[in-house]
């Protein structure tokens, strides 16, 4: 075949998969090695300020050994004509327009190769085939780049490819098997970080067959997914329809919420002048509490908004004692409608107590083994001391005095004794134990219902752990996160013993938060909370667990949480923090980057990193409302 041959073979191919913008340069060597690589491409002006190129850009090259090959912008070069002639010209004379149109050279380095007459069946590799002058530069289309980048057919859609500063009309989608080795999003505030992570949540769910997305949500913001996006547009998923909100019951909630759930209560009652002071029936006092408790929660965090059809769930245990389950209804809300599930949540002590250690890192090590006995032997000094065994947090704290004899039986040195004191202290600050709502003022005596834990098992579809009253109070809110996932994991591990485990997808937001490093903490035990990570990362793959971790500030973030996260994604970021998670290099495109635009780097990527610019919000975001 002769080298007009060849140079057509090159042009037809380079027609076929986009549009010629020029050749590699025939007056420059052309170096493609294992030592650096270096192709330098010659573009007319007319070509350069059609094509627009810029650095980053992707372009394709059909060579003239017949392989295609996808390499990115890594210089523009241009020249003025009197620089080209080694002229020395009158600032008039360089002021002439027609100087400017000499020829744009890029430089190209090379990322991967197929064969053109092997197109289909190619897997594309790193470059081997050398890349000769006039070679055909062309700025390739969708198919090319998708199969170049070796990016997914099918998958989760997680945003759009971006390169050269522009957002290309190419979707790029993390499969879901890739979810399940874990995802690590790092970005400051107002970066898209939260808007990437509520699309990614609503695009499991729709492709993800029969999944759980559980967020733990510290600002309230997937509490608004089943909302519309404020800007008019048609995101490629709906809202969701309906969603389960775990609602920590802490008593100063409670407190804070008391007269605004009697006066809702005595709404739900659906009598005029009929309120819960009229109610004898402890049965329909806890259902009427329920449903101040459902209203009240929906005027809070959907202002404007109306419930109906409420139904309260609740189980009536020994001695009379009522819990209140769950709480369902149909929301109405800025255009919406929409199912919510809301499900009360708090532990009782006595009966989780065994539990604590697993679920409050402050607790040594060595007290951690020894919590059950230690609050066994107190539970019997006090029954002895009172005539009546304790069964409440609050109890063991009133006597706490105990523990000095509890503490010489059992050879417990001061500090250990000390750690137990300000741990039932803390917990009990914490108002998520045994906590109750009572009416005091009901004729017939005082009426109490308590609260207890949901079925973890009939969790499924959107899923938020509202932490909202928990934010200033860190050790609470840890102990709701540490329970829950410790309780989902459980489930899980029986759905593997029965068979095929349902998908659920865990996103953490603030996880250094929950999963701090141990330097510089004081009665931290890392055991703890290493425990939890593995449990949920190592060992929840198989159980078809996929968790999300993001933050802010990794330098805080557990070591374990970035080596067992194989798919980072890093927003706008301090260098110092892409140095952290191992994006380093990404330094110079993202401490400046625009909202949104983010690189992702995974093992399961072609070329290890990709640049994308996440979707616009598809639910309700409030840092876009009027954009």
């Amino acid at each position: 075949m002769s080298v007009g041959d060849l140079l057509a073979r090159a042009e037809e191919v380079a027609k076929r998969f986009g549009q010629i913008i020029g050749r590699v340069d025939a007056l420059e060597g052309v170096v493609v090695g294992e030592e650096g690589s270096e192709i330098a491409v010659s573009i007319p002006f007319e070509e350069y300020g059609r094509a627009g190129v810029k650095i980053g850009d992707l372009l394709g090259i059909s060579t003239l050994m017949g392989a295609v090959v996808l390499a990115r912008v890594a210089s523009v070069e241009r020249e003025h004509l009197a620089s080209a002639l080694g002229m020395r010209l009158a600032f008039a004379a360089l002021q002439d327009p027609a100087g400017l149109a000499t020829p744009a050279r890029l430089v190209l380095e090379p990322l991967t190769e197929c064969p053109a007459d092997e197109w289909d069946p190619c897997e594309p590799s790193s470059v081997h085939t050398p890349v000769d002058p006039l070679s055909v530069v062309f700025r390739p289309g969708p198919e090319f780049l998708e199969k170049m980048l070796g990016l997914p057919e099918k998958g989760v859609p997680i945003g759009r490819l971006y390169a050269g500063g522009r957002e290309l009309e190419v979707d790029v989608k993390v499969p879901e098997s890739l979810l399940y080795q874990h995802m690590l999003i790092v970005g400051t505030t107002g970066s898209g970080k939260t808007v990437f992570m509520k699309n990614l949540a609503l695009a499991i769910l729709n492709e993800a067959r029969g999944s759980t997305v559980v967020a733990l949500d510290l600002q309230g913001d997937y509490l608004h997914m089943p909302l519309p996006p404020a800007v008019a547009m048609q995101p490629p998923y709906n809202p969701p329809g309906s969603i389960t909100v775990v609602l920590p019951m802490s008593q100063s909630l409670i407190d804070s919420w008391r007269d605004s759930i009697w006066g809702h209560a005595g709404e739900c009652l659906g009598e005029a002048d009929y309120s819960l002071t009229d109610v004898k029936d402890q049965v329909a006092f806890a259902e009427a509490v329920g449903c101040g408790i459902a209203r009240q929660f929906v005027e809070e965090t959907y202002p404007g908004a109306h419930i109906s059809e409420v139904k309260v769930e609740h189980e009536v245990r020994g001695g009379g004692e009522i819990l209140i389950r769950e709480m369902k209804g149909v929301v109405e809300a800025e255009g919406a409608k929409f199912d919510l599930r809301l499900l009360p949540w708090s532990l009782r002590f006595i009966e989780a107590y065994k539990d604590i250690p697993q679920i409050f890192p402050i607790l040594s090590e060595r007290v951690a083994l020894l919590f059950p006995r230690i609050i066994e032997r107190m539970r019997k000094t006090i029954e002895a001391r009172r005539k009546g065994a304790p069964t409440t947090i609050y109890e063991f704290v009133e006597n706490i005095d105990v523990i000095e004899n509890v503490a010489k039986d059992m050879s417990l040195h001061p500090g250990q004794r000390d750690n137990v004191v300000r741990s039932l202290v803390t917990i009990a600050e914490t108002g998520l134990l045994d906590a109750s709502y009572t009416g005091e003022d009901v004729t017939a005596g005082p009426r109490r219902v308590r609260f207890g834990e949901p079925d973890y098992g009939s969790l499924g579809g959107l899923v938020v752990v509202d932490l909202r009253h928990l934010v200033e109070r860190p050790a609470a809110a840890s102990i709701v996160v540490y329970r829950v996932l410790s309780k989902i994991y459980e489930h899980k591990d029986r759905e593997l013993e029965r068979g095929q485990p349902r998908p659920t997808f865990l996103f953490i937001d603030e996880a250094h938060n929950y999963f701090p490093q141990a330097r510089g903490r004081e009665e931290f035990n890392k055991d703890v909370v290493e425990s939890l990570i593995n449990k949920i990362t190592r060992l929840g793959r198989v159980r078809r667990i996929g968790v999300v971790f993001a933050t802010h500030t990794p330098a805080d973030l557990n070591d374990l949480i970035i080596q067992l996260t194989n798919t980072k994604v890093a927003f706008r970021s301090e260098e110092q923090v892409l140095e952290r998670i191992g994006l380093k290099e990404a330094a110079a495109e993202l401490v400046y980057a625009q909202n949104g635009v983010a690189v992702m780097k995974s093992y399961a990527l072609r070329t290890h990193t990709l640049t994308i610019k996440g979707y616009p919000p598809m639910v309700k975001h409030r840092g876009h409302e009027g954009l």
